[in-house]
């Protein structure tokens, strides 16, 4: 696993993924600052989510022209670039004018994103070995957690000590050493066998916009997996911060410092879970239905003890202990759709199923919201318990079309 091509991917996507994180919160001190509005402020996020929704629809025309190393290197330079533009116009600002300039940036770099996120996931099983693709998964899960556990706390700090404009032009280097890291993905090509035992075309995946969707629809195991990714995202919208927060407030009883430290607990615990699954992958990729099945269980059983506990403790151990069970049934999860996908279609598959991810955390959101304020925060996690519950009946029912063993089969076979 640790050659050249896939250490440039894991730490290029690292140094873009924490350069995300700052310049996000960047952006918001400086709206914050010139504006003085928290509804300017919190107008950031929903920017930078719309942005990538609508470039996860527009993927599939450039997976077309460009093969998946290549919109890697695209997206990042062309991020590194907007974000320059940013931090000069950060540097230069006069008025309020300006904010919807940077608004238009913002939306600009997040729009990359929805071409690099499914094709570094497409990449991955073409860079490492099948029994290592699990351990690759988790390396780069577990790298995520980590730079969003640590970069929100470390982007405001530098914030506060360095000022915006430090922090911009600081992630603008950052981002060009992304860009250089991207450069040397490229897997091997030239009809030989890849690193992953699988056949690498020279080239790109040929399809169209709707060829991920009809790839979903046409393979029942496909459809499962996006089915028990629904269910999932619908449960999953309770841990937003609208209805986090007065959950701690009403139910625990506690201030708004109980709600950093909930996710704070929550965070590590994917960090421990990610680590987990380092350790284990080799054991764990023998049987990885029977590890959904154990995730999704244990992600329901937490859940529904958090939405039942009044008691501070109890809650902040009961989101600790959902860190791990979560991650191991989104990286199992992962690995499967990855395994049972052909190659060529991957990239259009993951680009429709994040536009479909995106579109289900906004809905649901609003549901589970509205929900809250009508029925209280309490019977909303009891909900995304029993949720979560009928989501273990999927991955059984996975478990069942897909024998255990079948992460054992002869390398270099498509599902």
């Amino acid at each position: 696993m640790w050659h050249r091509r896939f250490v440039c991917l894991w730490a290029g996507q690292t140094l873009a993924n924490l350069g995300d994180v700052f310049y996000i919160v960047a952006f918001i001190s400086v709206i914050y600052a010139a504006s003085g509005s928290v509804m300017y402020t919190a107008f950031v996020p929903v920017v930078i989510l719309s942005a990538q929704s609508v470039s996860g629809l527009t993927a599939p025309l450039f997976f077309r022209r460009w093969t998946l190393s290549r919109m890697l290197v695209l997206s990042q330079a062309l991020k590194t670039a907007l974000l320059a533009a940013a931090a000069v116009c950060v540097d230069r600002e006069t008025g309020t004018q300006w904010l919807w300039l940077l608004y238009s940036l913002g939306a600009m770099i997040a729009f990359m994103d929805g071409w690099a996120n499914p094709a570094r996931n497409a990449l991955v099983p073409q860079l490492v070995l099948r029994q290592e693709l699990m351990r690759a998964n988790g390396l780069l899960a577990t790298s995520d957690q980590t730079v969003h556990f640590a970069g929100w706390a470390a982007g405001g700090l530098l914030v506060a000590w360095l000022g915006a404009s430090t922090v911009l032009w600081g992630t603008v280097a950052a981002y060009v050493l992304a860009t250089l890291a991207m450069l040397g993905v490229k897997p091997k090509l030239a009809n030989a066998e890849g690193e992953a035992g699988l056949r690498v075309s020279p080239q790109q995946p040929q399809g169209d916009w709707l060829t991920g969707w009809k790839t979903i629809r046409n393979v029942p195991l496909l459809r499962q997996l996006v089915a028990l990714d629904v269910v999932m995202g619908i449960a999953g919208a309770v841990w937003i911060a609208a209805i986090l927060l007065p959950y701690v407030l009403e139910v625990v009883g506690q201030g708004e410092e109980w709600w950093g430290y909930i996710n704070a607990g929550y965070l590590l615990g994917s960090i421990v879970g990610g680590t987990l699954l380092l350790k284990y992958a080799g054991r764990m990729n023998r049987q990885l239905p029977r590890w959904l099945v154990a995730g999704v269980s244990g992600s329901a059983l937490m859940t529904l003890l958090f939405g039942s506990t009044p008691y501070p403790l109890a809650a902040l151990l009961f989101s600790f202990a959902l860190g791990p069970f979560l991650e191991i049934a989104l990286v199992s999860k992962q690995t499967i759709l990855q395994q049972e996908t052909e190659q060529a279609a991957l990239p259009y598959v993951l680009s429709a199923k994040g536009t479909l991810d995106a579109l289900v955390f906004g809905l649901s959101s609003l549901v589970m919201g509205a929900l809250a304020q009508w029925l209280g925060t309490r019977a909303v996690y009891l909900l995304s318990g029993l949720l979560l519950a009928v989501a273990v009946g999927l991955a059984w029912r996975l478990w069942q079309k897909r024998p255990a063993h079948a992460g054992e089969q002869e390398q270099g076979q498509t599902f």
